[in-house]
């Protein structure tokens, strides 16, 4: 009922202005019809010779009349706003969530890794038991990257290996995108694996993400994308509430 309300007056705020600042055009087409309309712009050319800006053409209509129309461009003004509004926060949900696969227990996120003038997308391993992250050398040899000597590392089958580092422009994941990264470059052996890799706690820790398991999907600050959810489904509901609401019946056309 709150929404009904609030749907109402914002609505009733629309008509009192079209009404205050309303100008009515009318004009007679090919077969003699008279139509009338709120703005120049929906006159079609070839009868724009017949228009005269004149407020006293409001005389040949009934009060009612009046009213129906400027509901009806109320409304549709603020559809347009409803709609706008429900597209900007359908980008903003887009833009904090991530299609992840999950393979093998695995959670395998989308990673963009940018050096210099080109770039890699990589397909890396969430690991939170991970300290820093680790890309396979063949998985950005087209960077044509350059490494530095790093200390080892013992991987998860308890062998020691010798890695190197990397230095990136930049690396992106989601909304984030994080500059002038250092991470852990080795060489893999374990044959074809359908990630480059791992995403370690050099990134994970000051990221805020929940898995969706359901979808499939990372939702990066969660506390923020459901603010845009609450409010994606408030504006859903006021346009059904709108859809709803009956505009005053209309009338025969009025004749001079």
């Amino acid at each position: 009922m709150q929404q009904l309300f609030r749907v109402l007056f914002l609505l009733a705020i629309s008509i009192n202005s079209v009404l205050l600042h309303a100008q009515i055009y009318h004009y007679e087409d090919s077969s003699g019809k008279k139509i009338y309309v709120d703005s120049l712009s929906k006159v079609p050319p070839e009868y724009l010779d017949q228009i005269t800006s004149r407020d006293d053409l409001k005389e040949n209509l009934s009060e009612q009349e009046i009213k129906r129309r400027a509901y009806n461009s109320a409304k549709t003004s603020f559809e347009s706003k409803l709609s706008l509004e429900k597209s900007r926060i359908q980008e903003q949900l887009d833009k904090w969530i991530t299609p992840y696969q999950f393979v093998k227990n695995r959670v395998i996120v989308p990673v963009k890794v940018v050096y210099g003038a080109r770039s890699k997308q990589l397909s890396l391993v969430m690991d939170t038991g991970a300290s820093s992250t680790v890309i396979h050398r063949d998985a950005i040899s087209s960077l044509n990257p350059s490494l530095r000597k790093g200390a080892g590392a013992t991987v998860a089958d308890g062998s020691y290996v010798k890695t190197e580092t990397v230095s990136f422009d930049r690396i992106e994941i989601g909304p984030y995108k994080s500059s002038n990264i250092q991470t852990m470059v080795l060489d893999y052996k374990g044959g074809n694996e359908q990630s480059h890799g791992l995403l370690g706690m050099d990134f994970l820790f000051n990221a805020r993400y929940e898995l969706d398991k359901s979808k499939k999907l990372i939702i990066w600050e969660p506390e923020l994308y459901l603010q845009y959810e609450a409010r994606l489904k408030e504006i859903e509901e006021q346009e059904r509430l709108l859809n709803e609401e009956s505009a005053p019946a209309p009338i025969a056309d009025e004749k001079n």
